[in-house]
C-alpha cells in the first residue's frame, strides 16, 4: 500500500506538468505586442508547434515503454520541458522560441504518455478511475500555477511568462524519488514469441473523440487572451487570472470524478461536453472580467470531466499490455488537433466576423462542435447504460 501511495505521489508529480503548452496562453497578447509584426496565429503558434511535437514524440514513447523504463523516459521528459520551456525566456528571437517550443513539445509528449501509462499499469477499475481523475487534479493544479504567475509575469516583462516552466524542478525530484526504475518484463522470455499491442475499432473511435474534442476545446486556449483584448476587458495579468480560474476548476472536479462517473456512469461524457457548451457561451457574450472568469472555470470543470473518461475509455477498450500504445496514439490526437485548431478556426472566425468580434465568434464556433458531439454522445450513453443495467 505505502508503495502504491509513493507511485501516485510520483505520478501526479508528473502529471503537473502535462498541460504546461498552456502554461503562457494568459501572456500571449503580451507577447504579441513584443512582436508587433507577427500575425495573431504566428503568436498562437507558441501553443500549437509543441502540440505539433507531441504527435511523433507519444508514437515513439509508445513503443519504447515497451523496452525502456518508464522512469527514464519520464526522466528525459522533465529535462526536454525544462528545457524548451524557460530558455526562451533568455531569447529575444521568435523563432528561436517557436524552436525551443518544439522542444518542450518533446518533454510535453512523453510526460503525457508515460504519467498515463503508469496509472493503467498500477490500478484498476474504481481506483483507476480515482488515480486518473486525481491525476486530472494534478494537471489542472500544475497549469494553475503557471498561468496564474505567467500572466503576472508578462506584464512585468514579456519574456519573463517563460520563467512558469521551472515548476519542472518539482516534478524531477518526485520521479527520482517516487517512481520504481522497473524495466518491462522481458528476462527469461527469449524463447517466447514476443507479445505486440493490439489496437481495437473502439481505441480508434475513442482516439477520435479526442481529436473532435481538442479542435473545439483548444479555441481556450488559444483564443482567451484575445478575446479579452478585443472586448477591451483586461489586462494580460487578468487573462492568467481567468486561466487560474480554469485550472481550479478542473483541479476540484478532478478529485470527486471517480464518484460522478459511478453515479453518471457512461453519460458522463455527455454531462462534461453539456458544461463546455455553457461555457464558451458565457465567455462569448461576457460584457466583464468576472463573467470570463465564471465561464474559465465551468470550463475547467467541464473539460476535466471530458478527458478523464476518454483516457480512461481508451485503457479500457484493449488489453492490459496495449493500453499504453492506444493511450499515445489518443494523446496523439488531442495533439494533433491542438494543432490544427487554429488553422481550422482563425479562417472561419475571420469569415464570419465583422472585422472586431472574431475570437467571439471562434467561442461560438467551439460551442456549436461541441453540441453535436454532446448530441453522439448522450444517444451513445443511454445504450451503453440501458446494456450495462
Amino acid at each position: 500500500m505505502e508503495n502504491k501511495s509513493r507511485i501516485k505521489i510520483g505520478i501526479y508529480g508528473i502529471g503537473i506538468l502535462m498541460m504546461g503548452v498552456i502554461g503562457i496562453s494568459g501572456a500571449l497578447t503580451a507577447i504579441g505586442a513584443h512582436f508587433p509584426d507577427a500575425s495573431q496565429t504566428m503568436i498562437q503558434n507558441l501553443i500549437s508547434i509543441p502540440c505539433l511535437v507531441v504527435i511523433p514524440v507519444t508514437l515513439i514513447v509508445g513503443k519504447l515503454m515497451d523496452s525502456v523504463s518508464k522512469k527514464l523516459i519520464a526522466l528525459v521528459g522533465i529535462l526536454c520541458f525544462l528545457i524548451g520551456g524557460f530558455v526562451p525566456a533568455l531569447m529575444s528571437s521568435l523563432t528561436a522560441i517557436l524552436v525551443l517550443r518544439g522542444v518542450l513539445g518533446v518533454g510535453i509528449g512523453v510526460v503525457q504518455c508515460v504519467s498515463s501509462a503508469l496509472v493503467a499499469e498500477n490500478f484498476e477499475g474504481p481506483e483507476r478511475d480515482k488515480v486518473q481523475g486525481n491525476l486530472t487534479s494534478a494537471q489542472m493544479l500544475g497549469i494553475c500555477v503557471m498561468v496564474f504567475a505567467g500572466g503576472w509575469l508578462a506584464d512585468i516583462s514579456w519574456n519573463f511568462a517563460f520563467f512558469v516552466h521551472l515548476l519542472g524542478i518539482i516534478s524531477l525530484v518526485l520521479c527520482i524519488v517516487c517512481i520504481p526504475n522497473v524495466k518491462p518484463s522481458s528476462a527469461g522470455v527469449s524463447d517466447a514469441p514476443k507479445q505486440k499491442a493490439k489496437l481495437t475499432a473502439g481505441s480508434w473511435i475513442w482516439a477520435l473523440t479526442m481529436f473532435v474534442l481538442f479542435i473545439g476545446a483548444q479555441i481556450y486556449s488559444i483564443a482567451l487572451s484575445f478575446i479579452v483584448d478585443e472586448k477591451g476587458l483586461g489586462t494580460a495579468a487578468q487573462s492568467g487570472n481567468a486561466m487560474a480560474f480554469f485550472a481550479i476548476g478542473g483541479f476540484l472536479l478532478g478529485l470527486v470524478f471517480g464518484r460522478l462517473a459511478g453515479a453518471a456512469r457512461d453519460l458522463t461524457l455527455f454531462i462534461g461536453l453539456c458544461g463546455i457548451i455553457v461555457s464558451y457561451l458565457v465567455i462569448a457574450f461576457a460584457g466583464m472580467m468576472p463573467m470570463i472568469y465564471l465561464g474559465a472555470f465551468l470550463f475547467g470543470v467541464s473539460l476535466s470531466v471530458c478527458m478523464p473518461c476518454v483516457i480512461v475509455g481508451t485503457a479500457g477498450s484493449v488489453d492490459a499490455f496495449s493500453s499504453a500504445m492506444a493511450i499515445s496514439i489518443t494523446m496523439c490526437a488531442q495533439n494533433f488537433a491542438q494543432f490544427l485548431c487554429p488553422y481550422i478556426v482563425n479562417p472561419i472566425s475571420a469569415a464570419l466576423s465583422d472585422g472586431t468580434n472574431a475570437n467571439q465568434i471562434s467561442f461560438l464556433l467551439g460551442a456549436a462542435l461541441t453540441a453535436v458531439m454532446a448530441v453522439i454522445a448522450l444517444i451513445w450513453g443511454l445504450k451503453q447504460n440501458r446494456k450495462n443495467a
